[in-house]
């Protein structure tokens, strides 16, 4: 079946040649179009007007963020009407794919990381009522681990290695529907503290050590895939997605193609429909 695809990037770097060949080669496979926009005009793309124009939108974005190495990064936004907008876009019914860094967006949102269901913090933030520390991630060899094998995302897929970055931050783990995890060691003191090392320009030591690592909101989850819904769309989450070695990998490249695939189905939209969600204003 032709799917019309909508790729959103910006707002952090990524090797954008070997991305886009990614999706190039995963639509070409398909037989699906694809179209490619960044931050932050493509945030016009993201309202009710324009809903059916794209079967799944791929976010790998992060939206309401400025990042400058070697300064503390800065909340910006949601405006209500932005907000607004998302919101009543997801009303309709909008599939989308949220990859690797894209579970950083819209910091000044709390509603957005029910959402996701997880929020990378490049600073400290607040969540359901907690103030938590900023986020941690390192890179490391890890199996990506086939949960669900039930799940039509996880159709054709096997346990496979990568070398990616893993992320230690909180999960929201009653939103979650899980299909993928990792059997990397989640210890936070091998996790870097975000905030130190995009403030300093380089990190001074600080961990995560020490802070609960509760898979919860205290960090330590393995989840790597996940759905979940919000106001009456589905959506899929894939925590992988760094560089060029992983968008290279045939097994990756199948996960985002069924993730993509699966919000666009009926079968998901139905699901989306009964069980939808009120996605909170800021």
């Amino acid at each position: 079946m032709l799917r019309r695809i909508l790729v959103v990037t910006g707002g952090h770097r990524v090797a954008i040649d070997d991305f886009l060949g990614a999706i190039s080669a995963i639509c070409a496979e398909r037989g699906w179009v694809w179209a490619h926009c960044t931050q932050p005009s493509a945030q016009r793309w993201l309202s009710a007007e324009l809903a059916g124009s794209w079967d799944a939108i791929l976010l790998h974005d992060i939206p309401g963020l400025a990042l400058k190495r070697g300064e503390e990064p800065t909340v910006v936004g949601p405006d209500p009407q932005t907000a607004q907008d998302v919101v009543n876009l997801l009303d309709t019914g909008q599939g989308l794919v949220i990859l690797h860094h894209a579970i950083s967006a819209w910091p000044g949102w709390e509603g957005w990381a029910e959402v996701v269901g997880a929020r990378f913090l490049y600073r400290p933030g607040q969540l359901r009522g907690e103030n938590l520390p900023s986020s941690g991630y390192r890179m490391g060899n890890y199996t990506v681990r086939v949960t669900d094998p039930s799940h039509p995302i996880t159709r054709g897929i096997s346990d496979f290695e990568i070398d990616d970055e893993l992320y230690f931050a909180p999960f929201l783990t009653d939103r979650l529907t899980p299909f993928l995890d990792n059997d990397a060691d989640m210890d936070g003191a091998l996790f870097q503290d975000t905030f130190d090392v995009v403030s300093n320009g380089a990190s001074t030591g600080i961990t995560c050590a020490g802070r609960g690592q509760d898979g919860g909101l205290h960090g330590g989850s393995r989840h790597m895939g996940w759905t979940t819904t919000a106001g009456k769309s589905p959506i899929a989450t894939l925590l992988m997605g760094d560089g060029p070695s992983t968008f290279a990998n045939p097994m990756f490249r199948s996960l985002l193609g069924n993730a993509l695939e699966w919000v666009a189905s009926e079968e998901a939209n139905r699901a989306a429909r009964e069980n939808s969600f009120t996605i909170p204003l800021p």
